[in-house]
C-alpha cells in the first residue's frame, strides 16, 4: 500500500482484526490519507502464509512460553484449534466439532482460554505492525494514534464479547473496539463493490465463514456526504460454516475405502493432501453441475480400486453428484437462517423484499451456495465482492475510520431488563408470590424492560429508568443489581421466568452508595423508619 504521511499529529492509524473461529486475518489503514482505503496484511510467518489475506486459527506449544501459531503449525502438528469457542463454553458448538466436552477441552488447554486467545492476537498484531513498518516509516507509525478493532459473530454472546476484549488486553491492546462481523462486511461492501445503493434500499449480508453463518439486514439511511446504514431487524446466525464440509468429505472418503482401509488412511499424509485439495480447491471452484468432475488425490495410500465409486490408482473422481450430497446438508441450513431473515425483512417493508443479499467470508465466496441462494430467490440481486474471504478485516477497518461509513442503529437481538417490586395487581399478578414493604404496600416482582427484541438502538444514546430503594438503616449501602436477558419469543415477559436457556443473568452490576451526596436519600416514616434513595440506571 503506497502511503504519503501527513503533517497533522492527529492521525491515527486503524488495526482491525477478523479472529475467526478457523481462519484470522488483518488489515489496517491510515486517517492521514485522502482516501482510507484497507490493506491486508498478506505475508504471514510459516510456509503457507505468502499471499494470503487469512492464515489458521491455531496455536501449538511447544512449553509454557513458546508456541507456533497461525501458517507456522503444519496441518499434522496438531495444536489448539476453535479456542476462539472456549471463549464462552455455553456458546453452541458447530457439528464439525470434536465430541468431546468442554469441560475436557477446557482441562487439556496450557492456559486459560483467555490467555491462548491472547497469544494468538498478540503474535499477529506484533508480525502486522512489522509488516506495516515495512511500507510507512516506524517514526510516523509510532507517531500515529493506535485504533484497535476486533470483529465478533453477530450471535456472539454478550460473555464471549467481554471475553474477546480481555484477551486483546491482555494481549497489550487498548483501547479496543468491537464491531460485527457482518456489519463490518456491510461497511466494505456497501462502500466497494460495483453496485448503486439508493436512499431506502435495504439488504441483508450473509457472513458465512468457517464456523458460524451470521446475516443482519440494513437500509441506507444516508448516501453523501458519508454513507450511513442502519439494522433494519435483528440478526440471525448459526454454525453451519463451511468446515462442517470438510467434516462431510471425512465421512464420504471413510465410506468409499471402508472401515479397514480408513484405521490407516486417515493419520497418513496421503488423507492430508486429500484433504487440503477439497478444502482449498473442490470446495472453492464447485458450481453445482451434476456433470463436473474433480479428483481427490491419496498418493501413494495403495488404496483398493473401486471403479464403480470412481475410485481408482489412489484417485477418487468426484461426480458433481458426489459434491451436492456433501454440499447440500449445510447449505440447505444456511438457506433457512437466509429465508428467516428475508421474511423479517419484509414483514417490516409489508411485503417489500430486501434489494440485495451480498455474500461474503471464506464460505460466501462459494459459486454453488450463490447459485442456489438465487434460485430460491430470483427476484432479489444476489452479489459477491472480489475480496469476500478479507471483506470483514477491510470493513472492521473501516469502522474505526469516522469518515467513512457507519452504521447509525443497531436492531436489538435479545430483550433486556431488570426486576422491581410492582404495586400487586389481583387482574396481572394472580397467584405470585407477594410481599410486604415498610411502606405497607403489598408488592409482587415483575420485569422492567430497558430493551426489546427489534428495538432500535441509536449509537450514543442512552437509556434510562428511575427506580427507588428501600434501606431500614444506612449502614450497608453495598448494593447489587442483576440485568437479564430474556432470548424468548415476543412479547417479554411481564414476570421474571423460570432462569434457564432463554432467561439468564447477562451482567450484575455491584454499586456503592456510602459516598453518595446526602440530598439522594430521601427519610421517610410510615409506621417503621425507613431511607429510601432514588436511583437511575
Amino acid at each position: 500500500m503506497e502511503f504519503q504521511p501527513s503533517s497533522s499529529g492527529d492521525d491515527k492509524l486503524i488495526i482491525a482484526l477478523d479472529f475467526g473461529t478457523t481462519y484470522s486475518g488483518i488489515s489496517y489503514c491510515f486517517t492521514g490519507q485522502r482516501d482510507s482505503v484497507p490493506a491486508s496484511i498478506e505475508y504471514w510467518p510459516g510456509p503457507e502464509g505468502t499471499g494470503v489475506p487469512k492464515i489458521p486459527t491455531v496455536i501449538r506449544y511447544d512449553g509454557a512460553k513458546s508456541f507456533t501459531w497461525g501458517a507456522q503449525v503444519g496441518r499434522q502438528d496438531g495444536g489448539i484449534v476453535g479456542v476462539k469457542l472456549l471463549l464462552d463454553p455455553s456458546q453452541p458448538r458447530p457439528k464439525y466439532f470434536s465430541n468431546t466436552s468442554v469441560d475436557e477441552e477446557l482441562s487439556g488447554l496450557p492456559k486459560p482460554p483467555v490467555r491462548v486467545a491472547a497469544d494468538f492476537i498478540g503474535a499477529a498484531y506484533k508480525h502486522a505492525m512489522n509488516e506495516i513498518a515495512k511500507k510507512v516509516s516506524r517514526d510516523y507509525v509510532a507517531q500515529c494514534q493506535k485504533v484497535y478493532v476486533l470483529s465478533v459473530p453477530a450471535v456472539w454472546s454478550d460473555a464471549a464479547k467481554n471475553s474477546t476484549i480481555m484477551a486483546a488486553r491482555a494481549a497489550g491492546l487498548s483501547p479496543v473496539q468491537l464491531v460485527k462481523e457482518p456489519e463490518a462486511a456491510a461497511l466494505w461492501t456497501a462502500k466497494k463493490l460495483d453496485v448503486a445503493l439508493h436512499l431506502k434500499d435495504t439488504f441483508i449480508v450473509c457472513d458465512a465463514g468457517g464456523g458460524t453463518v451470521d446475516l443482519i439486514s440494513y437500509e441506507v439511511k444516508k448516501i453523501d456526504p458519508k454513507l450511513k446504514l442502519k439494522e433494519l431487524v435483528p440478526g440471525t446466525g448459526g454454525m453451519c460454516g463451511s468446515l462442517g464440509l470438510n467434516r462431510r468429505f471425512e465421512s464420504a472418503v471413510r465410506k468409499l475405502v471402508g472401515e479397514e482401509q480408513w484405521e490407516n488412511l486417515e493419520p497418513s499424509k496421503a488423507y492430508q493432501c486429500a484433504a487440503r485439495q477439497f478444502d482449498n480447491e473442490i470446495k472453492k471452484y464447485f458450481h453445482g453441475d451434476p456433470e463436473e468432475e474433480y479428483f481427490a488425490n491419496f498418493p501413494r495410500a495403495k488404496l483398493r480400486d473401486n471403479s464403480r465409486k470412481g475410485l481408482e490408482s489412489d484417485s477418487w473422481r468426484m461426480t458433481g453428484n458426489d459434491l451436492m450430497a456433501i454440499f447440500d446438508p449445510i447449505v440447505n441450513d444456511i438457506l433457512k437462517l437466509v429465508d428467516k431473515q428475508v421474511k423479517r425483512v419484509q414483514k417490516k417493508r409489508k411485503g417489500r423484499n430486501p434489494n440485495y443479499i451480498f455474500l461474503v467470508g471464506g464460505f460466501g465466496s462459494s459459486q454453488y451456495l450463490r447459485k442456489r441462494i438465487v434460485a430460491k430467490y430470483a427476484r432479489i440481486q444476489v452479489l459477491q465482492p472480489p475480496d469476500a474471504w478479507s471483506a470483514i478485516a477491510k470493513g472492521a477497518a473501516m469502522a474505526g475510520v469516522e469518515a467513512e461509513a457507519t452504521v447509525t442503529s443497531l436492531s436489538a437481538t435479545w430483550h433486556y431488563g431488570v426486576t422491581k417490586w410492582s404495586r400487586y395487581d389481583g387482574a396481572r399478578d394472580k397467584g405470585r408470590p407477594t410481599r410486604e414493604f415498610l411502606d405497607e404496600v403489598t408488592r409482587v416482582e415483575t420485569m422492567s424492560w430497558y430493551i426489546n427484541i427489534g428495538d432500535d438502538l441509536v449509537r450514543g444514546k442512552t437509556i434510562r429508568f428511575s427506580f427507588t430503594r428501600e434501606f431500614e438503616d444506612l449502614s450497608d449501602l453495598q448494593i447489587e443489581d442483576e440485568l437479564y436477558e430474556y432470548r424468548g419469543s415476543r412479547p417479554a415477559p411481564v414476570h421474571p421466568p423460570r432462569k434457564g436457556d432463554a432467561f439468564r443473568t447477562n451482567c450484575t452490576l455491584v454499586s456503592d452508595l456510602s459516598m453518595a451526596p446526602e440530598e439522594m436519600f430521601k427519610r421517610r416514616t410510615i409506621g417503621e423508619k425507613f431511607t429510601g434513595v432514588s436511583t437511575t440506571s
